[in-house]
């Protein structure tokens, strides 16, 4: 990597630099719009930062093996650990969960505006997990969906609008960088391994009974 351009920048583009590759290596993505409680949906800056030096932090934090990627329909950038480290791994609660995200999402694509976020709440996902997708045979508690919601949050595939996320009215925005978590080609086969591992735990409880 030439450090010739780290050499050159302002002090607030060395700061705002820093801050972008901590983002990415912490939370995986860096998506084009963000959502401010008094202003809506904004461009989001470092998204911004990003588009102008993609190059030099591309090639930064390859050095540390991180694989710098794009998505300029769906407005976001994404790393990827070239040796496949750092992986975050979900039990089955959360799977499901985020799963029924996906669905929801690929639901109202047709609807979705120019910041291409989907509006869901709490109450609206649990029906959809249980009844409409039936990926659970019940809804999980509401810790653990508050625990499981906090932590797709951190990794950028949703963002909190209003109200806790352990409470039914809570609404928040579904990101296109869902559609990199879960592709189309991995959704329903995933979705029917959950909905067939349900049914053969219903059948060992009706033996045992």
């Amino acid at each position: 990597m030439n450090m010739d351009w780290l050499n050159t920048v302002s002090q607030r583009e060395l700061e705002q630099f820093k801050s972008v590759c901590n983002q990415l290596l912490s939370r995986t993505y860096i998506v084009r719009t963000i959502y401010k409680p008094d202003k809506g949906r904004v461009n989001n800056p470092d998204y911004t930062f990003l588009s102008i030096h993609y190059e030099e932090v591309q090639q930064y934090l390859s050095l540390l093996d991180w694989d710098l990627r794009k998505d300029d329909l769906n407005g976001y950038f994404y790393v990827l650990n070239t040796d496949e480290a750092n992986r975050c791994n979900l039990d089955k609660k959360e799977t499901a969960i985020l799963l029924a995200i996906r669905m929801i999402y690929d639901e109202n694509q047709e609807q979705l505006g120019l910041e291409q976020d989907a509006i869901c709440t709490v109450r609206d996902l649990l029906e959809k997990v249980v009844t409409d997708y039936a990926v659970l045979p019940a809804k999980p508690n509401m810790e653990e969906v508050k625990r499981t919601l906090t932590r797709l949050e951190n990794h950028s595939i949703i963002q909190r609008i209003d109200g806790k996320f352990n409470q039914g009215a809570c609404k928040f925005a579904i990101l296109p960088t869902v559609l990199s978590v879960v592709s189309s080609e991995k959704l329903n086969s995933i979705v029917s391994v959950l909905r067939k591992e349900e049914r053969d735990e219903e059948t060992e409880e009706d033996s045992v009974d």
